[in-house]
């Protein structure tokens, strides 16, 4: 059984046990064998097999508890330069992204519509192309746009990018920036003299402090969510929960 190789599954049975045993008549105290008590242990999870899921879900719960704790505290360590330049008085989210990731693909009208809804949210876009040089060639291409043309043509090169048909390479890329209007030569050019490379290093350094090894990869000031997630669990971390009065328990 699964439980009895973990410990904290024998925490759920001893707990289980002196919940199940707690209204048993009083009883004068008898050693009783290994075998007794497997048998005491096993009677009173078949009385009671709700109490099994109630406390796997209490142990959870203080798992995801002690992991935001930790998640803040990588926060704490690159906030300064992870929120540079952003109002802290208003929603934000970073994210990790690749162009070639099929998950950043599908959060990302996920994000869109958040953005739709919380007019006020500040929306930060790291590259981080982890997929290979196909997704590199694209992610300094989008950042020597920006650099050249600023950020509303970056995120409009970055949305295109996001929808385009395959896969994003170098072809696709540079068909996306003549769509847009864009000189792909201009931009190439700007790629190989190293225009955004900064942008991208930065983003390489946070995404290594924060443990950010695979995208999409979202950041707030509320915590991190590893992977794709539904809107409503993205604008919670857009703002710092707030501290819990102590005088309230």
């Amino acid at each position: 059984m699964i439980l009895s190789n973990t410990t904290w599954g024998k925490a759920v049975l001893a707990a289980a046990v002196g919940l199940t045993m707690t209204t048993a008549p009083a009883a004068a105290e008898t050693p009783q064998t290994d075998f007794e008590f497997d048998q005491r242990v096993r009677d009173a999870l078949l009385r009671n097999p709700d109490i099994i899921l109630e406390a796997f879900a209490l142990l959870e719960a203080k798992e995801e508890a002690a992991k935001a704790v930790k998640d803040q505290e990588l926060i704490a360590k690159v906030a300064d330069e992870l929120f540079e330049g952003l109002d802290p008085e208003k929603p934000i989210l970073v994210e990790f992204q690749d162009y070639n990731c099929g998950y950043c693909r599908r959060a990302h009208p996920v994000v869109a519509s958040l953005k739709e809804t919380m007019p006020d949210l500040q929306l930060v876009l790291m590259e981080t192309p982890v997929l290979g040089k196909e997704s590199t060639f694209t992610a300094k291409a989008a950042l020597a746009l920006k650099a050249l043309k600023g950020v509303d043509a970056y995120r409009e090169f970055s949305d295109a990018m996001m929808s385009v048909q395959g896969k994003a390479s170098a072809a696709t890329t540079i068909r996306t920036l003549a769509e847009l209007s864009h000189d792909p030569e201009e931009v190439t050019a700007a790629v190989q003299e190293g225009l955004g490379a900064e942008d991208l290093e930065k983003a390489k350094r946070l995404a290594a402090a924060l443990g950010a090894t695979g995208t999409p990869y979202f950041v707030g000031p509320g915590g991190i969510i590893r992977g794709a997630a539904p809107a409503d669990r993205l604008q919670e971390i857009t703002v710092k929960p707030e501290a819990e009065d102590p005088e309230s328990n």
